[in-house]
Protein backbone atom coordinates (compact mmCIF):
# COMPACT_ATOMS: atom_id res chain seq x y z
CA UNK A 1 0.00 0.00 0.00
CA UNK A 2 1.42 3.46 -1.17
CA UNK A 3 1.32 6.39 1.16
CA UNK A 4 1.87 9.63 -1.20
CA UNK A 5 1.98 13.02 1.01
CA UNK A 6 1.84 16.56 -1.54
CA UNK A 7 3.09 19.64 -0.24
CA UNK A 8 1.72 22.54 -1.82
CA UNK A 9 3.12 25.99 -1.09
CA UNK A 10 2.51 29.26 -2.58
CA UNK A 11 -1.30 28.33 -3.93
CA UNK A 12 -4.41 30.16 -2.98
CA UNK A 13 -7.26 28.09 -2.70
CA UNK A 14 -8.32 29.27 -5.57
CA UNK A 15 -5.36 27.52 -7.26
CA UNK A 16 -6.57 24.41 -6.78
CA UNK A 17 -8.93 21.54 -6.64
CA UNK A 18 -12.68 22.40 -8.25
CA UNK A 19 -11.88 26.59 -8.77
CA UNK A 20 -8.84 25.29 -10.86
CA UNK A 21 -10.58 23.24 -13.24
CA UNK A 22 -13.52 25.27 -13.46
CA UNK A 23 -11.52 28.15 -14.82
CA UNK A 24 -9.69 25.61 -17.37
CA UNK A 25 -13.25 24.43 -18.57
CA UNK A 26 -12.37 20.77 -17.13
CA UNK A 27 -14.25 19.04 -14.26
CA UNK A 28 -12.53 18.13 -10.66
CA UNK A 29 -10.59 14.69 -10.84
CA UNK A 30 -13.30 12.00 -9.50
CA UNK A 31 -11.69 10.76 -5.89
CA UNK A 32 -10.32 7.47 -6.13
CA UNK A 33 -11.43 4.50 -3.87
CA UNK A 34 -8.34 2.52 -4.06
CA UNK A 35 -6.99 -0.56 -6.27
CA UNK A 36 -9.08 -3.18 -7.15
CA UNK A 37 -9.53 -6.72 -6.34
CA UNK A 38 -7.75 -7.68 -8.92
CA UNK A 39 -4.88 -5.26 -8.88
CA UNK A 40 -3.77 -6.55 -5.57
CA UNK A 41 -2.46 -9.82 -5.37
CA UNK A 42 -2.96 -12.58 -1.97
CA UNK A 43 0.34 -11.05 -0.88
CA UNK A 44 -0.08 -7.38 -1.01
CA UNK A 45 -4.14 -8.36 0.74
CA UNK A 46 -2.55 -10.57 3.28
CA UNK A 47 0.30 -8.36 4.08
CA UNK A 48 -2.21 -5.20 4.89
CA UNK A 49 -4.26 -7.48 6.90
CA UNK A 50 -0.99 -8.04 9.00
CA UNK A 51 -1.12 -4.00 9.36
CA UNK A 52 -4.12 -4.41 10.50
CA UNK A 53 -3.60 -6.67 13.19
CA UNK A 54 -0.71 -4.47 13.92
CA UNK A 55 -2.43 -1.53 15.09
CA UNK A 56 -4.93 -3.66 16.85
CA UNK A 57 -2.39 -5.58 19.07
CA UNK A 58 -0.21 -2.32 19.66
CA UNK A 59 -3.11 -0.86 20.57
CA UNK A 60 -3.97 -3.93 23.28
CA UNK A 61 -1.00 -3.85 24.53
CA UNK A 62 -0.98 0.14 24.96
CA UNK A 63 -4.02 -0.86 26.94
CA UNK A 64 -3.11 -3.73 28.92
CA UNK A 65 0.18 -1.73 30.29
CA UNK A 66 -1.45 0.99 31.14
CA UNK A 67 -0.04 3.52 28.38
CA UNK A 68 -3.54 4.37 27.20
CA UNK A 69 -7.20 4.80 28.04
CA UNK A 70 -10.21 2.35 26.77
CA UNK A 71 -10.54 5.52 24.59
CA UNK A 72 -7.65 5.86 22.91
CA UNK A 73 -7.28 2.32 21.90
CA UNK A 74 -10.95 2.24 20.60
CA UNK A 75 -9.76 4.70 18.23
CA UNK A 76 -6.70 2.31 17.12
CA UNK A 77 -9.62 0.18 16.58
CA UNK A 78 -11.73 2.53 14.12
CA UNK A 79 -8.01 3.23 12.66
CA UNK A 80 -7.81 -0.73 12.01
CA UNK A 81 -11.00 -0.92 10.14
CA UNK A 82 -10.89 1.60 7.89
CA UNK A 83 -7.75 -0.12 6.94
CA UNK A 84 -9.56 -3.23 6.48
CA UNK A 85 -12.45 -1.29 4.84
CA UNK A 86 -10.44 -0.21 2.23
CA UNK A 87 -8.74 -3.38 1.15
CA UNK A 88 -10.83 -4.45 -2.47
CA UNK A 89 -12.79 -8.10 -1.67
CA UNK A 90 -13.87 -9.63 -4.92
CA UNK A 91 -15.56 -12.65 -3.13
CA UNK A 92 -13.77 -14.83 -5.90
CA UNK A 93 -11.00 -16.22 -4.22
CA UNK A 94 -10.35 -17.73 -0.39
CA UNK A 95 -8.39 -14.66 0.52
CA UNK A 96 -10.39 -12.08 -0.95
CA UNK A 97 -13.81 -14.12 0.72
CA UNK A 98 -11.96 -14.00 3.58
CA UNK A 99 -11.40 -10.30 3.76
CA UNK A 100 -15.46 -9.96 2.39
CA UNK A 101 -16.30 -12.01 5.88
CA UNK A 102 -13.81 -10.32 8.09
CA UNK A 103 -15.31 -6.56 6.90
CA UNK A 104 -18.80 -7.86 7.59
CA UNK A 105 -17.82 -8.67 10.94
CA UNK A 106 -15.74 -5.56 11.63
CA UNK A 107 -17.48 -2.36 9.41
CA UNK A 108 -15.22 0.46 9.12
CA UNK A 109 -16.54 3.25 11.75
CA UNK A 110 -15.91 6.74 11.03
CA UNK A 111 -13.54 9.05 13.11
CA UNK A 112 -15.09 10.72 15.75
CA UNK A 113 -17.71 7.73 15.86
CA UNK A 114 -18.24 6.68 19.44
CA UNK A 115 -19.65 2.95 17.67
CA UNK A 116 -17.76 0.13 19.75
CA UNK A 117 -16.07 -2.13 17.24
CA UNK A 118 -16.45 -5.37 17.40
CA UNK A 119 -12.66 -6.20 17.35
CA UNK A 120 -11.43 -9.01 19.44
CA UNK A 121 -15.04 -10.68 19.56
CA UNK A 122 -15.42 -14.52 18.67
CA UNK A 123 -16.92 -13.23 15.50
CA UNK A 124 -13.70 -11.39 14.83
CA UNK A 125 -11.25 -13.95 16.00
CA UNK A 126 -13.23 -16.37 13.84
CA UNK A 127 -13.02 -14.22 10.51
CA UNK A 128 -9.48 -13.40 11.16
CA UNK A 129 -8.35 -16.65 11.34
CA UNK A 130 -10.20 -17.73 8.93
CA UNK A 131 -8.35 -15.13 6.65
CA UNK A 132 -4.95 -16.01 8.32
CA UNK A 133 -6.04 -19.62 7.13
CA UNK A 134 -6.32 -18.45 3.22
CA UNK A 135 -3.31 -16.68 3.57
CA UNK A 136 -1.64 -19.52 4.29
CA UNK A 137 -3.14 -21.62 1.80
CA UNK A 138 -1.92 -19.36 -0.57
CA UNK A 139 1.77 -19.15 0.17
CA UNK A 140 1.63 -15.98 2.27
CA UNK A 141 2.67 -15.68 6.08
CA UNK A 142 0.80 -13.06 7.74
CA UNK A 143 3.17 -11.20 10.39
CA UNK A 144 2.06 -8.35 12.43
CA UNK A 145 4.81 -6.06 14.35
CA UNK A 146 4.68 -5.13 18.13
CA UNK A 147 6.39 -1.94 18.70
CA UNK A 148 5.04 -0.42 22.11
CA UNK A 149 5.76 -1.46 25.60
CA UNK A 150 9.24 -2.32 26.82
Amino acid sequence: MAITTLLVSGCSPADSGAGAAAREGTSAPEATTGPSAEAMSDDDLCRAFGDVLTITENADLGLRDGRMEAQEQHGWYRLATRVLGRLPSSNTGAVSQAIADLQAVAPAVPSGASETVEIGSAEWTDASGRLSTACEAAGVEVSLESFTGG
